[in-house]
């Protein structure tokens, strides 16, 4: 376990020396909180305004799906630019927004299909996940039940992180970026399992502690600064946290992603993977 963390910090520093070299690949994440809010509350009250006044019944549930599905897309849609910010970092040594803005926005309908998908597949997990909590789920009740929800759910969300790449870098259909995925997680199953572990571990510790650390902070400036800017600065860290953890996940997962491409292109030769990840990998 010890070994994981050390593997796990060490990737988020190398990551964060990336922003130091190139600002650019972290300014996506923070668009997507900001942008994600705003349709958010903007979707909600205007859901509630139409539920009040033509009392909406059962269509209610099918905008709350466009909420979600909006959500989902403008996440894709941002984690595609930070891929292909890496991916032209590493490429040419300098990060550019228009080309990533570019590159994503040519294949937003790609990228909307797979939002979809990931609403429809979200919907169907929590209503399994309530009813087995009920004891009525068709897969079995109980602890057994969760888990296999849990990894399906897992799995699914580590797929989505390799599928965004290939459709941004690669400019491939859904159904290709999906072919794709599955190559390069059968071929790299005991890679892409280490490194999760050892990114995912540290990387909820430290956004865990950022966010108690930011409510702290907030807490304790209410008195000295009031309470609206003691809960704007507040606010403001734990945006900064979240991006933070979008950013690396991103970062992660598209180094993997590019490691995998160049293993391809050379089979049977050594290749080493991109800085950040390795020494999550444990490779030299």
């Amino acid at each position: 376990m010890f070994e994981n963390v050390f593997k796990g910090f060490s990737f988020i520093k190398e990551s964060f020396s990336l922003i130091g070299k190139d600002a650019d690949v972290i300014k996506p994440s923070f668009y997507s909180i900001f942008v994600g809010v705003f349709f958010t509350i903007f979707s909600v009250i205007i859901m509630l305004f139409l539920e009040s006044g033509l009392k909406l019944g059962n269509i209610f549930y099918l905008f709350a799906f466009l909420v979600l599905l909006g959500n989902y897309f403008i996440s894709y849609f941002f984690t595609g630019m930070t891929a292909f910010l890496v991916y032209d970092y590493f490429k040419d040594g300098d990060a550019t927004m228009s080309e990533a803005w570019a590159a994503t926005e040519k294949n937003k309908f790609t990228i909307l299909y797979l939002a979809v998908i990931s609403a429809i597949v979200n919907i169907i997990l929590g209503v399994l996940r309530g009813k087995a909590q009920r004891g009525q789920g068709a897969i079995g009740v109980g602890g057994l039940s969760g888990m296999i929800l849990g990894f399906i759910e897992k799995a699914w969300t580590v797929g989505t992180h390799f599928m965004i790449p290939a459709i941004v870098i690669e400019d491939r259909e859904l159904g290709s970026a999906v072919e794709r995925t599955t190559q390069i997680i059968k071929r790299n199953l005991l890679p892409i399992g280490v490194g999760e572990i050892a990114v995912g571990l540290v990387t909820g510790i430290i956004s865990f502690i950022g966010i108690i650390i930011a409510i702290f902070i907030g807490f304790s400036l209410v008195n000295i600064a009031g309470p609206i800017i003691a809960l704007l600065l507040a606010a403001i860290l734990i945006v900064i946290v979240i991006a933070l953890s979008m950013y690396v996940t991103t970062t992660y997962h598209t180094c993997l992603f590019l490691w995998a491409r160049n293993v391809e292109v050379a089979p049977g030769s050594s290749i080493k993977p991109p800085a950040p990840i390795a020494n999550a990998l444990g490779i030299r």
